[in-house]
């Protein structure tokens, strides 16, 4: 089997040999601000006491000469406390500097990729990688897969007939469109379904064959855990449906015309409904305002995909949805536009287990869990 390596992930695997944590320890300059503010209070109260002896003729006796175990107790408290938060601050630093750091490489050496590989040799680079414990997306979850599977760059793999794992579908649009119409083998990772509902973009999907699993299966309650939230119940009126228009590689995917799937569902749509019909465009994640608010927001009765996570979000904000194609909501979403008059308000109990068996933290695609997760439940 072949691994495909995308840019990104060489250029993860070149940033994984920089010691970055040494590098910018480095350059940090640890301050003690807080015990300094301890100390300070401490001093200028016994400069205070100090002066006022004078003043009245007294001998100055130290405070921690004489203060009992409970005062001496309490002062050591507040010097320890302002240690730990200056160690607090320290380390914080470090990382938010070791984030900064490696956003700033990452970027340099992966707009120049071609470069850094013509100069160290796309055969060492790919050597010392296999050779070395850093595992990400790729070849992580591909050592699960099969054994001694080949790392090869996706600009490079010409015969699509042969197995492979493929990371997303961007600079993948054609070899995948290819496997799927000639039902080629293939193993596809790419974004999990439940990453608006937390930061960070934790889940991510393992699928064979495929960009998405939509068959329905029964799965233990043992993930639901994962979800932070469950969805809302139905919402059973509202007055808009809300179509979500597919983009290039959707339609190529799934055979349609882009310059007429607009009017097409339209024209499909009003032979059984005289409801509004309101399109959204595919455009850029950054650009996009976020779906989820939306749809609790607005007064949607239906969402109409061919397979966006829209359909998920749709779900977890009470809206019933219409897939045109396959996705891991077709057990809970009806399928056709002429079942607008008969949407899907049943149970999702089942399809939950489901959906928290279908996606998986990075650390679960390295360790081997979501391929023994999909050979036991995806069939």
């Amino acid at each position: 089997m072949k691994l495909l390596l995308n840019n990104k992930e060489i250029a993860n695997f070149l940033i994984s040999l920089i010691n970055l944590e040494e590098k910018i320890a480095e350059k940090i300059i640890y301050t003690d601000l807080n015990l300094k503010e301890v100390t300070n209070t401490f001093a200028e109260r016994e400069a205070s006491r100090k002066l006022r002896s004078k003043l009245k003729g007294q001998d100055f006796i130290p405070s921690i000469d004489y203060i009992d175990d409970a005062g001496k107790k309490k002062f050591y408290e507040k010097i320890f406390k302002g240690v730990s938060r200056d160690l607090e601050l320290y380390v914080r630093t470090i990382k938010e500097e070791k984030v900064k750091t490696k956003q700033d490489i990452f970027h340099l050496v992966h707009n120049n990729i071609e470069t850094f590989i013509e100069r160290l040799g796309k055969e060492y680079i790919l050597e010392k990688y296999q050779k070395s414990s850093y595992k990400d997306f790729v070849k992580g979850t591909g050592n699960t897969l099969t054994k001694n599977p080949e790392l090869i760059r996706r600009k490079e793999f010409k015969n699509y007939k042969e197995d492979c794992l493929i990371r997303n579908t961007v600079g993948n649009e054609e070899l995948l469109v290819t496997k799927i119409d000639k039902q080629y083998p293939m193993w596809f990772i790419d974004s999990g379904y439940t990453n608006f509902l937390e930061p960070n973009k934790k889940w991510h999907r393992l699928v064979r064959n495929h960009m998405h699993f939509g068959k329905s299966f029964d799965a233990p309650t043992s993930r639901l855990q994962n979800f932070p939230i469950f969805p809302v119940s139905w919402r059973k009126n509202g007055e808009i449906i809300y179509v979500i228009e597919p983009g290039p590689f959707a339609a190529s995917v799934f055979h349609v015309n882009l310059k007429t799937w607009k009017y097409d569902v339209a024209k499909e749509l009003r032979k059984y409904t005289d409801k509004r019909i309101v399109f959204r465009k595919k455009a850029p994640l950054r650009q996009r305002p976020k779906l989820i608010k939306q749809l609790l927001d607005e007064d949607y009765c239906c969402i109409v995909s061919i397979n966006s996570n829209a359909a998920t979000e749709a779900i977890w904000a009470g809206i019933p949805a219409i897939t045109l194609g396959t996705h891991i909501t077709n057990p809970v979403t009806r399928n056709k536009l002429s079942d607008i008059n008969d949407l899907y308000y049943g149970d999702i109990s089942k399809w939950l287990c489901m959906m928290s068996y279908s996606q998986f933290t990075k650390e679960e695609l390295i360790n081997g869990t979501a391929k023994r997760i999909v050979d036991k439940y995806h069939g």
